[in-house]
C-alpha cells in the first residue's frame, strides 16, 4: 500500500450529475453513487473510493487520466496533485477545490458517442424504439447544489446534457455568480445557441474570476452532422462558433475559448475530409479521445485506415509550416494559434499511434443500432465505412 493516495480527487473534487448521481471527477469511468451529495459524503462508497487510491496499482477506470499522461498532455490527477493541504484521513470531503456539475440530460443532440443520461433525445429514442421503458433513466431533484458552501472553490465546470436550453444550469450560474465571484467558470457547449439571454449569462463571468468556453465540435461538415446529430446543422452550428469566438475576442482577458474535438472511429477516418474547414474557424483545437461506447472508440479504427491519417496529417502540417514560411497562408494566425493547430496535429497523430486496434465488432454493432433507430446508414457518409461494417 502506498503511503499517499496516488490521486487527491475524493478528497477535494465533485462530479454531480442529475441522471447518474456523484463520484469524485468526470474522468472516472467506473461506477457512481446514486445519491445526493450528503448520501455521497457519507458513504460506503466514497470511503472505499479513497482506499483505493492507496493501491500499488493505479486502476483500471483511471485509464483517461493515466493516457492523457502517458501523450503528454493535461490530466485532471495533475490538477489535484499541487493541492498539499489535506487531512486524509477526514471523511467526506475537506472541501470542495474543483465541481463538475450536469443538472440533467436536457439536450437538443442525439451523439453517437453519448447515452441517454447525458441526452434527453437518445433517452427518447430508445423508449420509442421499445427497448426501454419510460422511467429507466433516473432523474435526480438536484437542488441540493445551492446548499454546498464553495467558497474554497476554484473551478467549477458546466456540462449537460446542453446548458445553452437548461433554464435549471442557468440559474445555477447566476447563483454561482451572484455568491462566489472569485470562482471560474467552465462551460461547455454544442454551440447550437447563442441567444442573447445565454450570452448575458456568460458575460457575467468575464466580468469576474473568468470564463472558458468550450465548444464541444467534432468536425465540420456531414461528419459533424453524422457523429452529432441535431435538428441544427453544421451550417448554423458554424455561424454560432464565430459568435462565440468574437465574444471571448472581446472580453480577451476574461474569456478563454477552445474546440473540444472528440476523437472516434468516425470522425478520425474522414479527417482529410473535414480538417481544413474546422482548423479555418482560428480556434484553438483540444483533441480529447473517446473510451465509451467502444464501439465509437479509435481502437475500432483498422491499420490501413489508421495509417492513411496519419500520413494525411503529417502533410497537412508539412504544407501548413510551408505556406507559413513563404507567408502565403490567407489566415491571420498569431504564434500562439500557430502553435496550437501544431499541437493539436501532434496529439491526434499520438493518439492514433498509440491506440491499440481491437477490431471492428463494437463499431459495426454501434452503428447498425444507431442506424436502424434513424433510418441511416453510415456507409452514406464515406466508403471508407463499407469496409469497417464487414
Amino acid at each position: 500500500m502506498l503511503d499517499k493516495p496516488y490521486c487527491n480527487a475524493p478528497w477535494l473534487g465533485l462530479y454531480y450529475e442529475g441522471t447518474v448521481g456523484c463520484r469524485p471527477c468526470c474522468e472516472w469511468k467506473g461506477e457512481t453513487f446514486e445519491g445526493n451529495i450528503k448520501e455521497y459524503e457519507k458513504s460506503q462508497f466514497l470511503i472505499d473510493f479513497k482506499k483505493r487510491m492507496y493501491n500499488d496499482k493505479e486502476s483500471v477506470f483511471c485509464q483517461e487520466c493515466l493516457h492523457n499522461e502517458k501523450i503528454g498532455g493535461h490530466s485532471r490527477r495533475k490538477y489535484y496533485d499541487r493541492f498539499t493541504d489535506i487531512d486524509y484521513d477526514i471523511s467526506g470531503l475537506k472541501y470542495i477545490a474543483r465541481m463538475d456539475f450536469r443538472a440533467g440530460n436536457k439536450c437538443n443532440m442525439m451523439c453517437r458517442m453519448c447515452g441517454p443520461s447525458s441526452s434527453s433525445l437518445l433517452e427518447e429514442e430508445i423508449i420509442d424504439a421499445g427497448e426501454q421503458e419510460i422511467g429507466f433513466t433516473k432523474h435526480l431533484d438536484t437542488s441540493d447544489v445551492y446548499d454546498l458552501d464553495l467558497t474554497g472553490c476554484e473551478e467549477i465546470s458546466i456540462l449537460g446534457g446542453e446548458p445553452s436550453i437548461d433554464l435549471k444550469v442557468r440559474k445555477f450560474m447566476n447563483h454561482v455568480a451572484d455568491n462566489y465571484p472569485n470562482i471560474r467558470v467552465v462551460v461547455t457547449t454544442n454551440a447550437t445557441n447563442s441567444s442573447e439571454k445565454w450570452f448575458k449569462t456568460l458575460l457575467r463571468f468575464c466580468r469576474g474570476a473568468g470564463l472558458q468556453i468550450i465548444l464541444s465540435v467534432d468536425a465540420a461538415g456531414a461528419t459533424q452532422d453524422f457523429q452529432r446529430k441535431s435538428k441544427i446543422g453544421w451550417n448554423t452550428i458554424k455561424t454560432n462558433i464565430v459568435k462565440y469566438r468574437e465574444m471571448a475576442k472581446n472580453n480577451n482577458n476574461e474569456c478563454e475559448i477552445s474546440i473540444q474535438l472528440t476523437c472516434t472511429a468516425i470522425n478520425l477516418v474522414t479527417i482529410d475530409k473535414w480538417w481544413d474547414e474546422l482548423v479555418g474557424l482560428d480556434i484553438k483545437i483540444d483533441p480529447n479521445q473517446v473510451w465509451w461506447p467502444k464501439g465509437m472508440a479509435v481502437s475500432c479504427i483498422p491499420h490501413e485506415y489508421k495509417h492513411k491519417s496519419i500520413k494525411f496529417l503529417e502533410n497537412w502540417k508539412t504544407h501548413f509550416e510551408t505556406i507559413l514560411k513563404f507567408g502565403k497562408t490567407k489566415t491571420h494566425l498569431t504564434e500562439v494559434q500557430i502553435h496550437n493547430v501544431d499541437k493539436a496535429v501532434g496529439t491526434i497523430i499520438n493518439i492514433l499511434e498509440t491506440t491499440k486496434y481491437t477490431g471492428t465488432k463494437n463499431f459495426i454493432e454501434t452503428q447498425n443500432r444507431y442506424d436502424k433507430y434513424r433510418n441511416e446508414n453510415i456507409k452514406d457518409l464515406d466508403d471508407r465505412f463499407k469496409v469497417m461494417m464487414i
